[in-house]
């Protein structure tokens, strides 16, 4: 009797793993984002300075090499769409750096938009997706400020030890919940860049394995990472989703967004002379470099 309940209880496993995985479909896209975002930079004081708002969208395919056509338009207004194109192994629209919230939000208003994506294996057509919190003002998180830590005891960023390792945290998520949609939490990135421009720490994409969401406090990156004399760069990233959809099986989101970036530079003399002439920027946000 016992061994007829374990092959019932097995063949049930099996057949539901089998349609689980058959429900799943191979879209070759790991997400679609819309964002609206501000960034700041830290000095070695703490102090925060504004560089920007910011207007993008990006898809993420599990290839790079995925030929991927699509755009982005307001939803019930004659505006013109925007064409997603291929940015080194994404694909990206670019809507622009703004002084101020109002410019960004008077060049691209909070409110529904419509976006179609096609691959060869998905098609995305006129999904609606919003771009507004509740109330319908632009709720970007409040400013990161980023703290290091070695041995217990803070350390200034352009003195850290390379034979010890780091601890990054950084202040109070303001907005941070898990989405009441249930596809995707408010998340947190950690980015670690050398100085060659390679991403030597990167805490996960949603959908792409584990990530971090909004209730982490904070992240170690081994001593094993740093050289001594090297500048490094980083920064904390917090995305607070505002819609989130599944169209044809790719998971789509917007967010409100705010990043920190800090300049490193560890103790000691360089090895080798590997690094650059001057640290690239990060991403599309660090335009102050």
């Amino acid at each position: 009797m016992w061994k007829l309940a374990v092959r019932f209880f097995c063949a049930m496993f099996f057949a539901a793993v089998a349609t689980s995985q058959a429900a799943t479909p191979d879209t070759g896209l790991y997400f679609i984002v819309l964002v609206k975002s501000s960034n700041y930079s830290q000095n070695r004081d703490g102090e925060l300075t504004r560089l920007n708002y910011h207007f993008f969208s990006e898809v993420f395919p599990h290839n790079p090499d995925t030929p991927v056509t699509g755009s982005l338009r307001r939803d019930g207004v004659s505006s013109l769409a925007m064409f997603y194109e291929k940015r080194e192994s994404n694909h990206y629209i670019e809507g622009g750096h703004f002084d101020t919230v109002e410019e960004a939000d008077q060049t691209h208003p909070n409110g529904l938009y419509r976006l179609s994506v096609k691959t060869d294996k998905v098609h995305i057509v006129n999904q609606q997706l919003n771009l507004a919190s509740d109330s319908g003002a632009t709720e970007i998180p409040e400013p990161i400020t980023i703290h290091l830590s070695q041995g217990g005891n803070a350390v200034a960023p352009d003195k850290l030890d390379p034979d010890q390792t780091l601890t990054i945290s950084w202040s109070e998520y303001s907005n941070g919940r898990d989405d009441p949609r249930g596809i995707v939490d408010d998340m947190i990135f950690v980015v670690m860049q050398d100085c060659t421009g390679a991403r030597i720490v990167h805490t996960g994409l949603p959908f792409n394995g584990p990530y971090m969401t909004w209730k982490s406090q904070e992240v170690t990156v081994d001593a094993s990472k740093l050289k001594p004399g090297h500048p490094y760069s980083i920064f904390v990233e917090f995305p607070h989703v505002v819609d989130s959809r599944m169209a044809e099986g790719v998971p789509i989101f917007s967010s409100y967004a705010t990043a920190t970036y800090l300049d490193l530079v560890t103790q000691g003399e360089a090895q080798s002379n590997e690094c650059l002439d001057s640290m690239p920027p990060m991403d599309t946000g660090q335009t102050d470099r």
